[in-house]
């Protein structure tokens, strides 16, 4: 059963057991759960908001359960929560451009962008839109060292492998920043697949020094949940944390809706909505944990 049968599913038959078989190892995700408990009840009590803890809570027993209705998902605008958003004329590091969307809308609030995406398709779309937005835009990926690593080209989902046929260049936020004389750092959002941690490490002095504001994608692993906030912590303890989950949109994952206009045709939004349906991604993607 996939997103969307689901979600039909769940609503109109609410006795029933909806799996969505895209989701993968619920077992697996239990066990991590209660292997690591102490470690999510130190984050759980980390987040400085009710909104938070019910993101949380949400996302676990969603996990557990394969079931979507315990999601509890955000209305504000991808990684711009209230209260982690910088000032206006801040200078912003994006880790994972893909197409270019997030660094246009962080220009157009007034923020200077460096932006960074290893994927050659993805640079070369983004590329253009950097041209016309004014931002900077780097075909770089980002880690804990400088080095050549093979990643998989994938669309959004582009992710590091030594498996992978294609070669990128890895650099660190910490000698970018001291290479092009960037005054300081105050806000990164990364959602680099997976390779969250390992870019943090690469961006130690910058974090110590500047206490950026950090939207930090966090669903691409489990233990991303502790181990991010963990890392965070150990280079500042004076950072406080937030989580919240947003639904996904056309921008976000053109592939998702691509394959509901298939499905669906081009009405979907329409077929969807007479279902009482939120056709915009209410699934387990696009968790955040926020830090200021």
């Amino acid at each position: 059963m996939g997103d969307v049968e689901a979600r039909v599913a769940i609503k109109y038959l609410p006795t029933c057991k909806a799996i969505n078989m895209n989701r993968g190892n619920t077992e697996h995700t239990y066990q991590i759960f209660m292997e690591h408990l102490s470690d999510l009840q130190g984050v759980y009590e980390s987040l400085i908001d009710e909104e938070s803890k019910k993101t949380f809570r949400g996302y676990w027993l969603g996990g557990i359960t394969n079931r979507f209705n315990y999601l509890i998902h955000s209305n504000d605008a991808h990684y711009l929560t209230s209260g982690f958003i910088p000032e206006k004329g801040a200078i912003v590091i994006d880790g994972g451009v893909f197409d270019g969307g997030s660094a246009a809308t962080f220009t157009q609030m007034g923020y200077q962008v460096y932006g960074f995406e290893m994927d050659s398709k993805n640079f070369n779309m983004a590329k253009k839109v950097a041209e016309e937005k004014g931002f900077v835009i780097e075909n770089l990926g980002l880690g804990s060292y400088k080095h050549k690593m093979n990643y998989v080209s994938n669309i959004s989902g582009s992710a590091l492998t030594p498996y992978g046929k294609e070669t990128t260049q890895i650099t660190t936020i910490d000698s970018y920043v001291r290479e092009n004389n960037i005054p300081r750092v105050d806000f990164i959002k990364l959602d680099v697949e997976g390779a969250e941690l390992d870019t943090l490490k690469g961006a130690k002095i910058s974090i110590a020094r500047w206490k950026p504001i950090l939207a930090l994608s966090a669903y691409h692993r489990l233990e991303d949940f502790w181990t991010l906030v963990n890392f965070v912590k150990s280079i500042r303890s004076d950072y406080e944390f937030a989580m919240r989950q947003y639904p996904i949109t056309p921008e976000d994952e053109p592939d998702y809706f691509r394959r509901l206009s298939n499905t669906f045709g081009n009405d979907f939004e329409n077929i969807l909505n007479s279902f009482g349906l939120d056709p915009y991604g209410k699934q387990y993607n696009e968790c955040c944990i926020l830090a200021r």
